[in-house]
Formats: C-alpha cells, sequence, structure tokens
C-alpha cells in the first residue's frame, strides 16, 4: 500500500473523527472536512464519507456543516480520478458512477459487519436496562432475525441472563439458533405468543411485525427498532396501540465511536490492499 496515499474525510458524526485519527496512526496524510458547500475536494487520493452516506438521500450526512450538501453537488465537484468510500449509499451511487468515479461501500464488507455487530449489541443492552420496567435477567427478550447483530444481541443479552428466543423465516436459521442454546419460532407463528415477552429487538429490515402481532404484544413490551429502513415495524399501528416503539438506528457510532471509527479505517485499507474492493 502507498504510504503516500492522501485521505480526505468529508461530513460524518463522532465516528469520521475517529477514523481521521486511526489513519493518521498509521502515518498516513489526513485532512478533515466539515462537509460544507465551499470545501476543497481535489488534492486527494481517497475521499472517505460516512455511514450511512445521507440520511435523506439527497444530501450528505454532515451534521457539523453550516448548511446541506446535496450529493449532486459532491459528485460534481469530486475529481473522476478520486476513489471514493462510503457506506451504504442506496441510489445516491449513481450521481458518482455517471461522473465515472469509483464508489465503494465498505459496510457491505464482512468484517464491518461483523465487527460492528458487537458495539450495536452493546447499545441494545443498555437500551433495554433503560427501557425495561424489570431487571434484563429473567426477562424473555424476542429478536426477530438471526445475522450477525442478532446473533451478538443474543449471546449478550443471554450473558445478562435474559431468555431469548429467535423468531426467523428460515429453518436453517432456527436450527443454527437451536445449536447455540436458544428457543426458535417461526415469524408466522408470532401472535400467538406475542403475549409471552417482556422486549422485543427487531434487527429484520422488511415488515414483519404486523397488526395481528403488534395487538398482541404487551403495553409494558419496549420494541426496540436497530433495523435500517424499510424497517420491521408496523410504526402506525404501534402507535396507534400505545406501544413503546424506539428507532435506534447507527448504534455503533453513538456507543462507541471510537471503536466504530477505527473500524471504519481497518476496513477502508483492507479494501485498499487487497484490491477486492466492493462497488456499490
Amino acid at each position: 500500500m502507498c504510504a503516500n496515499m492522501r485521505f480526505t474525510l468529508a461530513g460524518g458524526d463522532r465516528r469520521l473523527a475517529y477514523t481521521a485519527k486511526a489513519l493518521q496512526d498509521k502515518g498516513y496524510a489526513v485532512r478533515t472536512l466539515a462537509g460544507g458547500r465551499d470545501e476543497d475536494y481535489t488534492q486527494t487520493d481517497i475521499l472517505l464519507l460516512p455511514v450511512p452516506l445521507s440520511r435523506d438521500g439527497k444530501t450528505l450526512l454532515a451534521p457539523r456543516a453550516d448548511d446541506p450538501i446535496p450529493l449532486q453537488a459532491l459528485a460534481e465537484r469530486t475529481p473522476e480520478e478520486t476513489r471514493v468510500f462510503c457506506g451504504m449509499p442506496g441510489d445516491a451511487a449513481q450521481l458518482f458512477f455517471r461522473r465515472g468515479i469509483r464508489l465503494y461501500d465498505y459496510a457491505a464488507r464482512e468484517e464491518f459487519s461483523l465487527r460492528n455487530a458487537i458495539p450495536t449489541a452493546e447499545g441494545v443492552a443498555q437500551l433495554l436496562l433503560c427501557a425495561l420496567p424489570r431487571t434484563v435477567r429473567g426477562s424473555h427478550i424476542l429478536i426477530t432475525g438471526y445475522g450477525r447483530t442478532a446473533r451478538a444481541c443474543a449471546r449478550l443479552l443471554s450473558g445478562m441472563g435474559a431468555r431469548i428466543t429467535i423468531a426467523a423465516r428460515r429453518c436453517s436459521a432456527l436450527a443454527l439458533a437451536d445449536g447455540e442454546g436458544y428457543h426458535g419460532l417461526y415469524l408466522r407463528e408470532l401472535a400467538q405468543v406475542m403475549h409471552r415477552f417482556d422486549a422485543v429487538v427487531n434487527t429484520v429490515p422488511a415488515p414483519v411485525l404486523d397488526a395481528q402481532i403488534l395487538e398482541n404484544t404487551s403495553k409494558d413490551c419496549p420494541i426496540l427498532e436497530i433495523a435500517s429502513a424499510p424497517y420491521g415495524v408496523d410504526f402506525e399501528v404501534a402507535n396507534r396501540l400505545g406501544l413503546q416503539v424506539q428507532i435506534a438506528p447507527s448504534l455503533p457510532g453513538k456507543v462507541a465511536p471510537q471503536t466504530a471509527g477505527i473500524i471504519i479505517a481497518e476496513t477502508v485499507l483492507n479494501m485498499i490492499l487487497e484490491g477486492k474492493t466492493c462497488m456499490a
């Protein structure tokens, strides 16, 4: 890897500040920009942008900027030879591709997802400690889905003494959950047993907690929505029923921004070193 590679980091939350420090500690030239309209995006080899790239699909995630910066304008000001790394670009990737700019999604990497699952699980535990009217120990907690994040949540909450149930669509996921010591059931069976749970953690980014299921959920049962859009909870129904739903995106950046920032730096460096960049 070229030791004199120049990085420019723009926008983002506290994570990117720690990403910048991690890159500087490895000897790279790094400058950070708030994401403003008049900033210079030339004289750089790598433009490193936040995860997610945008909250609204139109402007860069840049809470420190004085004014929102449209992604269209950012793409137009980025030199074609610059390689751009960001997380979860969505349809905005086309703005860069149309100009011939190489844009890569570091959030699509396996090591990024695996390592971020741990601070996410710690964030879930913190939220449940505040939301539950009882101790986590002994609570019956439902986790929908059984991907990387769900597994990390199950391990941590189980270690705190919670009784974990995994609900999933695929029998292979339920077999894995059973092998790891958790009770499993199919999502289609949830409506009949929802009244048994003290808390719910949804990790599925697709509608799974519908009206029939929510109508059988106790009003004392907090529901944590940690999936990405379009989410798994029918918020309109939940609101009508008076249920406690908390949307908790980007937990690694809120709970452990230093760890999350280092994960971004190491993932991007891995992608550059391997030359097997995962294009968005």
